[in-house]
């Protein structure tokens, strides 16, 4: 005979009381709590609204549950995240690329985006939204040996701290725009073909860089450009140097985009379509390091990149961002970043024999799961070991700017929250709150501790 609900209820996974109101309960075992104790998924689907509240309210009750516990569940609201756009239905202005200037306080953007993106631009409140600003001053531009001007700590930054919030001087898509215009003809060699796109690309630049202000102009042209002599007109050549890709965090999610990343096997425009560049007065001139002490992200809200630290930075210390994936073995990085003319020269590329085999396990790192049945004579916490070992590696390369890190405080603070090891589980949700404040992740509050 199968338990009834209020024996299963009792035969949960115990779970300390005090870290229970601590930490308010994992959020994969509050859900297999619901399972176990409330109602199948099945049954839940047959419930009606009310129904499915009672069942609710008796599942808080038995386990004490308060709506703080509950709130504990999800996300700190974050007001650089306007909300998840999705796209009901094509537009007829989907493809239309649109000239946007995003206006002061904060500077001027010029930008040329697709009308759909122009639309859900027009949908946040308070578009743009103010930047953040830091109490005093964090860094200061100054030469960099070797590197040209570079960012410089002008006090010391704690993990986590803003170092600046800047909206661009211009954004643009990554892949090219309107190639059916461009002289492209049969019977062109491939370098023809290029230096025509080349071409195309800089007929298409060149207008949003004359609307600019004249004293945006001044500071765009005034950043290195490492692409003189492979065809690229100046303006290009600046976009291509200095341009950070925006990834998710502005891009087109049309009918069209997805139809070319299905069908197309052209790989580089899989990873270029749809996607945008942004190029800046300061926070382009922030230098590449393989173990990068700061981290970037952008927001549709502000339409400006925050900078934070994302270790302990020293007054006096170079701000250092990565430009390529920090995982990859040294010959590869190199590889990526060759077009900008660096020479990386960090401390894991001049000894890279020593390096790339801890970037490469930490890569490789093995899943931390839950044993299913308990070895004998084997510590009970052994399991965690794997993540554990992860987390120094990670420490001592330095790589808290690669996502692995707070992946694996995820995984340490999870492990510990099932073995009821409250001082560990907040020792690490602690470490995980601030990783993800550095690297602009959801922050939950069940991962703090409470005052």
């Amino acid at each position: 005979m199968p338990p009834n609900r209020r024996q299963t209820r009792r035969q949960v996974v115990p779970i300390h009381p005090r870290l229970f109101k601590t930490i308010c309960l994992q959020a994969r075992e509050c859900q297999r709590v619901l399972f176990l104790c409330a109602v199948s998924v099945k049954e839940a689907n047959e419930l009606s609204t009310d129904e499915l509240s009672k069942e609710t309210e008796k599942l808080m009750s038995a386990w004490e549950l308060t709506d703080d516990h509950l709130k504990a569940m999800y996300a700190v609201p974050d007001e650089n995240d306007p909300v998840s756009f999705k796209n009901e239905a094509p537009h007829a202005d989907d493809e239309t690329w649109c000239n946007v200037q995003v206006p002061f306080p904060g500077g001027w953007s010029q930008c040329l985006l697709s009308g759909y993106l122009k639309r859900q631009l027009e949908r946040i409140s308070d578009f743009p939204r103010p930047l953040k600003e830091t109490k005093d001053k964090a860094y200061v531009i100054s030469s960099a040996p070797g590197k040209g001007l570079g960012m410089f700590a002008a006090r010391k930054i704690k993990m986590g701290d803003l170092i600046a919030d800047e909206r661009p001087l211009m954004v643009v898509p990554l892949a090219p725009v309107g190639l059916s215009a461009a002289p492209i003809l049969e019977g062109m060699t491939n370098e023809e073909v290029n230096q025509a796109i080349l071409d195309h690309s800089e007929g298409v630049m060149r207008p949003i860089f004359e609307r600019m202000h004249e004293e945006n102009q001044k500071e765009f042209m005034e950043l290195h450009n490492s692409h003189l002599h492979d065809g690229s007109g100046p303006t290009l050549g600046v976009i291509r140097t200095n341009g950070y890709g925006l990834g998710d965090e502005l891009k087109d999610e049309t009918k069209y985009v997805e139809l070319v990343s299905k069908l197309s096997t052209d790989e580089k425009l899989k990873n270029t379509i749809g996607k945008y560049t942004s190029v800046y007065n300061t926070l382009s001139r922030v230098n590449h390091s393989c173990s990068p002490n700061a981290l970037r992200k952008f927001y549709m809200s502000s339409f400006s990149m925050q900078l934070r630290a994302a270790r302990d930075i020293e007054e006096g210390e170079e701000i250092l961002t990565a430009y390529t994936d920090i995982l990859l073995p040294a010959a590869e990085r190199a590889k990526d970043l060759a077009p900008y003319g660096i020479q990386c020269t960090c401390r894991a590329c001049l000894d890279c024999t020593k390096s790339d085999p801890i970037r490469v396990a930490v890569s490789n790192r093995k899943a931390v799961t839950v044993p299913m049945v308990r070895e004998q004579g084997v510590r009970p916490d052994a399991w965690i070991d794997p993540a554990v070992k992860t987390l120094v590696r990670i420490e001592k390369e330095e790589l808290h700017g690669s996502p692995v890190y707070h992946q694996t405080l995820y995984q340490l603070y999870n492990a510990h929250v099932c073995q009821n090891n409250e001082t560990k589980a907040l020792m690490y949700g602690e470490k995980l709150w601030v990783a993800n404040l550095a690297a602009g992740e959801k922050r939950y509050e069940r991962l703090r501790m409470q005052s």
